[in-house]
């Protein structure tokens, strides 16, 4: 029946499916896979106690699991409520078909529904059918780490925090667990020697398992720590767009990250800064400036030596902006959160005209984005000094703009397989426009007239449907990043060069200091106007039920004719509004404590973190507790053996063992085919042991004589103390490089053990 490793089996597969918990939103979201695994265990057991053939077993369990994946699903049309009728599976297919597309299009974490549960249930049901036949049938479980690793790569490939290390180690215990198992069976198995025995031999299997995965488990874990190259996004990167010396850097596609902040449950806070304006920009990260009829890309940037951002020195001419009539200069420092999510891009409000800031980083001469291909932004502090565009209505209406010479062509490249009737929508939007920049307001206008609705989770697209069409004529609901996608598209119909911007909103101002969280993150279109260069508009609605932290620039709003333009010509609300239209629910929105400015600081001007000695003393005790593993776990062995050796015959056993085990580890060797007395009489000769060293080895040998061949029980056995004066004898006499060796490493705990000794004749 093989109830045990089937058990384990069990545990191993819900221990393993932990892993996935990143990838959903919904609590309890692994209740159908568990019931699924649930039914394929009990189908085995039943089956092997029938003596069903192995062959016919995994058939039985598919259809069991079919029965029950039925009964949660599609219950109200199964016969009996679960029989896989007709009806149900049909039922089944439509789930399974909408489930699928759920999960290719929703960003993660996703939230739990029918057809998501379903794809889930019958993929973890195949996943443990396949580890039942390994594990059980063909007595393999070792293979399952296959399984398990397979498990690893999901939410490393399309989750940007990977995995958790709880996780992580419920996994990697589950798998050694399903091994020590299966080695206890193989040794109970062995049907020899007494209960007690074989129950100290399978003991040992479970010991040994630990000793393995205690320090394997804590290096994984702690490893990373200490070494940040163990710690990349490279499993997981999303989007490849940084190239440096013809090596291709990684970073997180921004849209991807865009959905997981806007999704974000706990809001984290994402960086606060101090600046010099009372209506500050938005903070722009990423530029997306290729379209390939579904997505927004980025072009390949350089990180070369020209391109590197260094201290008092002025960044690249913004492209197409005249500076001659420019307002004042806003200088803002920012600090990026050590909570918040890696960042290889550094937000800054547009256009940065210098950028003062510790390490590695570069600035792309074209859009101004900060990078770096070896460092993460995370808790650091940099400060830069902005120059916003002085437009305004006036100076933009009427304007002639050409598009022809100004900006690359790319800005204009759409492809030759966008729907006709956008470019028809679109004309029918800007066709009495009198110039561009009208074109581009009316386009504005017509996003948040009401028309469309936000929702952070839109409805799902039907696979073969294009997102552009879908969002522009049926369903028209979706968030920051169909507004800002579609309106550049247009744009671009429209003759105006447009790309997409990936950063956050200005954020909630709190007292002298403004803060951003996950929920200010937001994508916009910027529009290009030469002489003005690159100018945001915003198409998403900056309400209650929209971003409630989007604001309209002044020279695209109409209310802003009638009043003053300021210093970054947008129209910022104040801190009240922000205040009463965004309200995130987060503990970590009050002001940060002010930082010390003499603290850390550097001659750069950026503030240096303060070394945390964390990471370097868990790393050390991981590396100490690796080195003192197998010597700590030879003294758990010898203790635990002597403390089960409770009679004579057990003690006589365990003293047995401790010899073999201190001849292998003292590189003396030991063979099956001697017996006790032979054995004792050769170390003793070889080692050439005297006096007491002599006599308890005799003790060893003649109690282990009388365990194997006496008809009765000894009355006494050695004790550990024969087996301490033995082991002190041969050490003396083994050279210092196989004494260091033997307590550093001691190589018994590396071998199987062997097989029990059976307990001696039975009187006829």
């Amino acid at each position: 029946m093989r109830f045990r490793i089937t058990i384990a089996v069990v545990v191993a597969t819900l221990c393993g499916i932990s892993l996935l918990d990143p990838l959903f939103a919904t609590e309890g979201w692994w209740s159908g896979a568990a019931i699924a695994v649930a039914a394929v265990a009990a189908t085995g057991l039943a089956g092997r106690a029938a003596r069903l053939p192995s062959l016919l077993l995994p058939p039985a369990q598919a259809v069991v699991a079919l029965c029950a994946v039925t009964a949660m699903y599609a219950g109200d049309t199964a016969p009996l409520g679960f029989v896989p009728a007709p009806e149900a599976i049909d039922r089944l297919r439509v789930l399974a078909e909408a489930g699928r597309t759920a999960i290719n299009l929703s960003p993660t974490p996703v939230e739990m529904s029918a057809g998501i549960g379903l794809v889930l249930a019958l993929s973890i049901a195949l996943f443990a059918i396949v580890a039942d036949v390994v594990a059980v049938t063909l007595r393999a479980p070792a293979l399952m780490g296959l399984a398990v690793l397979a498990l690893l790569v999901v939410p490393l490939a399309v989750h940007q925090d990977g995995v958790q290390w709880p996780a992580f180690a419920a996994a990697a215990g589950g798998y050694l667990l399903l091994l020590a198992v299966d080695g206890w069976e193989r040794t109970t198995a062995w049907g020899r020697g007494s209960a007690a025995d074989r129950s100290d031999s399978a003991s040992l299997h479970l010991l040994g398992a630990a000793r393995i995965a205690i320090p394997a488990v804590a290096v994984a874990l702690l490893a990373p720590l200490a070494v940040p190259g163990l710690a990349s996004d490279a499993v997981f990167d999303l989007a490849s767009g940084v190239r440096a010396g013809g090596e291709t850097i990684t970073t997180t596609h921004p849209m991807v990250t865009l959905r997981r902040d806007l999704a974000s449950g706990t809001n984290r806070r994402v960086m606060y800064y101090n600046t010099t304006t009372e209506t500050p920009d938005y903070l722009r990260m990423y530029v997306l400036d290729g379209f390939d009829g579904q997505d927004w890309t980025m072009a390949p940037l350089q990180a070369a030596d020209r391109n590197r951002v260094r201290a008092g020195q002025e960044l690249p001419q913004p492209e197409g902006q005249w500076l001659d009539d420019a307002p004042s200069d806003v200088t803002s420092e920012i600090t990026l959160t050590t909570g918040s999510r890696r960042m290889a891009f550094l937000p800054a409000p547009y256009p940065a005209r210098e950028m003062t800031v510790t390490g590695d980083w570069f600035v792309d001469p074209e859009t101004l984005m900060a990078f770096s291909p070896t460092q993460q932004g995370a808790g650091l502090t940099y400060t830069v000094r902005s120059t916003p565009a002085a437009a305004t209505r006036a100076d933009l209406a009427g304007g002639d703009f050409p598009a022809d010479g100004q900006v690359d062509d790319r800005y204009l490249a759409l492809p030759d397989d966008v729907d006709p009737r956008v470019a028809e929508l679109t004309e029918s939007i800007t066709g009495d426009a009198a110039d561009p920049h009208e074109a581009a307001v009316a386009l504005q206008d017509w996003f948040t007239d009401g028309r469309f609705t936000y929702d952070l989770r839109p409805p799902v697209l039907a696979e073969g449907e294009d997102p552009l069409t879908d969002f522009l004529f049926d369903t028209r609901t979706g968030y920051c990043e169909q507004f800002a996608a579609s309106m550049a598209v247009m744009a671009r119909q429209a003759g105006i060069p447009a790309r997409v911007a990936v950063g956050y909103t200005p954020g909630e101002r709190n007292g002298d200091r403004w803060v951003v969280t996950e929920r200010n993150a937001h994508a916009w279109p910027e529009l290009y106007f030469q002489g003005f260069g690159w100018l945001r508009f915003e198409p998403t609605p900056s309400s209650a039920d929209g971003q409630g932290t989007a604001v309209v620039p002044s020279y695209a709003s109409e209310a802003a004719a009638a009043r003053p333009d300021t210093d970054t010509g947008t129209a910022a609300p104040n801190a009240d509004d922000l205040a009463e239209r965004q309200s995130p629910d987060t503990g970590e929105s009050a002001a940060p404590a002010e930082r010390d400015p003499a603290a850390g600081a550097d001659s750069a001007g950026g503030a240096r973190p303060d070394p945390n000695p964390l990471p370097a003393l868990l790393t050390g005790a991981a590396l100490v507790l690796a080195l003192s593993a197998p010597a700590l776990t030879r003294l758990l062995v010898r203790r635990f053996r002597w403390a089960r050796a409770a009679t004579p015959r057990d003690r006589a056993n365990a003293a047995w063992r401790e010899l073999r085990d201190d001849l292998t580890d003292l590189e003396i060797g030991w063979s099956g085919a001697e017996t006790a007395r032979a054995l004792a009489q050769r170390v003793a000769a070889e080692q050439r042991l005297t006096g007491p060293a002599r006599e308890s080895l005799e003790r060893i040998a003649r109690a282990r004589e009388r365990a194997l061949y006496a008809p009765d029980a000894p009355e006494t056995g050695p004790s550990a103390a024969d087996s301490r004066t033995v082991r002190a004898a041969l050490r003396a006499a083994a050279e210092r490089r196989v004494r260091v060796r033997a307590a550093v490493l001691p190589v018994s705990i590396l071998r199987r053990p062997a097989p029990a000794a059976a307990p001696g004749p039975t009187r006829a």
